[in-house]
């Protein structure tokens, strides 16, 4: 019964009905908010070594996990090894020295290459994590998977140019801000909470936790490359939500359409179906 109704809330997640955060649990029943960090430290960060196959990556010196989520065979999330709620906690806006997520994510995208079972181009993953309006888990996750068709098609200018200063555009619909971040080579050496909290009108911390945020890598012919970091804000009057995870895809179908590696080797987790929510 349960899967059942997880088939119908995914087949769901393009509509009105996946805009709401809490209709998730009224829904399944029995998923706590704080369901997702529970798993995580009794599957990944109690000793001895943990031997769980949702933890993918356990690097304890950094500080992060990276953790297979329930649906979507190439769908990870970034999750930190101590409790941080998530886009309104304020260490993660005002404290340098504070790791960053974003930095550990994209140094292990090439799990979701393994998941799909070929090379992928540094261009297809992306990064993002929601606003606290529309998430379902208080303990900060980021989404990692391969970029969806639409965010693609906004990353190669469909809504208008992405430069180095930040523009105002539009996505599915929505207003959001983008800027592009020139790097020659696929190295962050930047932390996406600070482009986002550096670009913002006041310096105050207030009204962060009122967006999702996402990241990935773009390649320009005859252009400048770089990481684009999109600002994804809430705005009730519009009906945003900053559920800044639309611009990724769990069925990957931008990867699963390139041409199959002759040699196809799959060293992630295969995940198949599991009776859980899918973590936003």
């Amino acid at each position: 019964m349960k899967r059942l109704l997880l088939s119908c809330l995914l087949l769901a997640m393009s509509g009105p009905i996946w805009a709401d955060a809490g209709l998730l649990e009224r829904l399944v029943g029995g998923f706590s908010r704080d369901g997702l960090w529970k798993n995580v430290q009794a599957r990944c960060l109690t000793p001895p070594a943990p031997t769980h196959p949702d933890c993918v990556v356990v690097d304890r010196q950094q500080g992060f996990v990276l953790y297979k989520d329930a649906i979507g065979a190439s769908h990870y999330l970034v999750i930190p090894d101590q409790p941080v709620t998530g886009v309104d906690d304020a260490r993660i806006w005002g404290d340098a020295a504070q790791p960053n997520q974003w930095a550990f994510g994209w140094d292990v995208r090439g799990a979701v290459a393994r998941a799909v079972g070929k090379p992928l181009p540094d261009t297809l993953p992306g990064l993002a994590i929601n606003s606290k309006a529309s998430r379902s888990q208080d303990q900060l996750h980021i989404h990692l998977d391969c970029i969806s068709e639409a965010a693609r098609d906004f990353l190669s200018g469909g809504s208008g140019p992405i430069d180095t200063r930040w523009r105002d555009l539009r996505f599915r619909g929505r207003s959001v801000r983008a800027i592009l971040i020139p790097a020659t080579q696929p190295t962050l050496a930047v932390n996406p909470f600070d482009v986002v909290r550096q670009g913002q009108d006041a310096p105050a911390t207030a009204n962060m936790a009122d967006r999702g945020v996402f990241m990935a890598y773009v390649r320009q012919p005859g252009g400048v490359s770089g990481f684009v970091v999109v600002d994804d804000p809430v705005d009730k009057a519009v009906g945003s939500t900053g559920h800044a995870s639309d611009f990724l895809d769990r069925g990957c179908k931008l990867a699963r359409a390139l041409p199959a590696d002759g040699d196809r080797q799959i060293g992630g987790q295969q995940i198949g179906e599991r009776e859980a929510a899918p973590t936003r």
